[in-house]
């Protein structure tokens, strides 16, 4: 599985029931290289993958460093 290299959590917001919302575009780079872009109003839990990451997971385990 691909890991994220580069994520800007200012980017994003936690919504009270856990899940992230993307609040402005926002390009997620991979370890091999990829760019997964996405857009305002997205919604991301855990569990939910995308390009095989869990956007919420790794967005939780920054958050709390």
């Amino acid at each position: 599985m691909d890991e994220i290299t580069k994520i800007v959590m200012e980017e994003f917001e936690k919504k009270p029931d856990g899940s992230w919302v993307v609040v402005k575009n926002a390009d997620i780079q991979t370890k091999s290289g990829k760019v997964i872009r996405m857009t305002p109003g997205m919604t991301f839990r855990k569990g939910g993958k995308v390009s095989g990451i869990d956007i919420a997971e790794a967005l939780d385990a920054i958050g709390a460093k």
